[in-house]
């Protein structure tokens, strides 16, 4: 879910990304890409893919977030809305491990770690650990305000258009 947007007064709008017939959508079923998944495009692929687990890197890159369902069949290639990833735009996601994050005092130590997202059973949280080929920036945020919640903006080394 979108937090805030660092740079301007609103989030961009959202780009239309070609989905390849018989995709698997992150809730495993066929031919879907849901609204707020991530999304992302392999190096060379002609289309997008729900964002895999312990993603995204600088392999498996991000596109940005769907903005609207996919519309692709098991034999027909279709579209989906996608809100481009920048670096202006912050998003927020809850975290896998509630502990690692819960004062804030774990929180800031947490903050400016490069993380990936968690892919599991179609819901995706964040991680802790740091890599330097992590897509996700961890973000300052007030954990009072923002109970069981974690701020992050996606870096540019694993943009899909950063190859």
């Amino acid at each position: 879910m979108p937090f805030d947007n660092a740079q301007s007064g609103k989030m961009g709008g959202a780009l239309k990304y070609k989905v390849t017939a018989n995709s698997n959508g992150a809730s495993g079923s066929q031919g879907n890409i849901f609204p707020g998944e991530p999304v992302q495009k392999l190096a060379g692929a002609a289309g997008v893919t729900a964002l895999l687990t312990n993603s995204p890197t600088t392999t498996n890159r991000i596109v940005g977030v769907a903005a609207s369902q996919s519309n692709e069949t098991a034999s027909v290639d279709g579209t989906v809305d996608v809100i481009p990833a920048t670096t202006q735009d912050i998003w927020l996601i809850a975290p896998k491990v509630a502990a690692t994050w819960n004062t804030q005092a774990n929180y800031n130590a947490q903050v400016g770690k490069r993380v990936l997202i968690d892919n599991t059973a179609g819901v995706y949280t964040i991680l802790a650990a740091d890599g330097a080929s992590n897509g996700c920036i961890v973000e300052w945020l007030d954990v009072a305000r923002y109970p069981g919640m974690v701020a992050f903006s996606f870096s540019p080394l694993c943009d899909y258009r950063n190859v």
